[in-house]
């Protein structure tokens, strides 16, 4: 969770940032690429979820990538609508529903991560145990 609050926060240095859209990328990608790391213990499908949403949104749609300035891609799209909807000006990662999928996808992966057994709970301590103490002499 830590690590998906670092990456909003990272995200807050870039053009005309909002505390939203920190927000979101802390959720959509920070939390969702943290559980997915979780449930595959491989770097590199997180890194490549990562890049792959980058150059599809900013290389293929020509979309703003967290408001990283205009984005000249293969196809030459605009969006239009609710800044709910669309993100505004912080593009697409800005949108509740890219809220929602990263919401959607962390769960997911989480549950994975669990059914693999790579969460495992911590340990209680037994009621009425010590913790061990240092004898002097």
């Amino acid at each position: 969770m830590l690590t998906g609050v670092v990456f909003g926060l990272i995200h807050l240095v870039n053009l005309d940032a909002s505390l939203w859209g920190a927000t979101a990328i802390a959720v959509e990608a920070g939390f969702m690429l943290a559980a997915c790391y979780a449930a595959t213990r491989n770097l590199w499908v997180p890194i490549g979820l990562h890049f792959g949403w980058n150059f599809a949104a900013g290389g293929i749609f020509s979309a703003v990538v967290s408001r990283n300035g205009e984005s000249k891609g293969l196809l030459d799209a605009t969006t239009s609508g609710p800044v709910l909807v669309t993100g505004g000006d912080f593009g697409p990662e800005g949108s509740l529903y890219t809220v929602g999928a990263g919401v959607a996808l962390t769960v997911v992966f989480l549950w994975l991560a669990h059914r693999r057994g790579h969460i495992v709970p911590r340990r209680r301590r037994a009621a009425g145990a010590e913790t061990p103490t240092t004898v002097s002499r």
